[in-house]
């Protein structure tokens, strides 16, 4: 009888060892947390597929994100079903959400980015309130002597000739 008593505690002491584990592998079914993945990829253009870099990838509702490097390619860890942010200068603004049914913790993706145009109406700056005023200043203005001026005014004739008379000879001269 007391060697009954000791098998059955035994097996089921071994039974309790042996699920125990199982109970451990999906922990965070149980707390409700979504599982850290390791999120990566490369970013790029939707027409010419070049990688567009410097785009900023941001989790939606944190503090948390990256920026692509000069070849798009961008690496971060984040949560299953968080929603991923992309925007860039001359790109339109795009979201992507992590599925919840991934079966590894690392999870890569090829971003495409649509370029988006914008046109500003044309706009004239002048730094005269009316044309008048600018016409006035323009026709009163005073431009310094080029490079030319300066040269034909070093070289005119009869300086040349009053410098060479007051130039003093020198041996050979005499």
């Amino acid at each position: 009888m007391h060697f009954k008593k000791l098998l059955f505690s035994l097996s089921l002491f071994v039974c309790f060892f042996q699920i125990l584990p199982a109970f451990a592998q999906d922990g965070n079914i149980e707390t409700g947390k979504p599982e850290l993945i390791q999120f990566s990829g490369v970013i790029v253009t939707g027409d010419s597929l070049k990688p567009v870099p410097y785009v900023n990838i941001i989790i939606k509702n944190s503090f948390r994100g990256t920026v692509s490097d000069f070849h798009g390619y961008f690496s971060f860890v984040a949560q299953e079903l968080d929603t991923i942010i992309y925007s860039a200068i001359g790109f339109e603004t795009s979201a992507y959400v992590i599925p919840d049914s991934l079966t590894t913790n690392r999870y890569s993706l090829i971003k495409i980015m649509i370029t988006d145009t914008i046109e500003l109406p044309e706009t004239f700056i002048y730094p005269w309130p009316t044309r008048d005023q600018f016409k006035q200043a323009f026709l009163n203005l005073k431009i310094p002597d080029d490079d030319l001026e300066k040269a034909k005014k070093n070289l005119a004739l009869a300086d040349m000739r009053e410098r060479f008379r007051s130039t003093g000879m020198d041996g050979s001269m005499n």
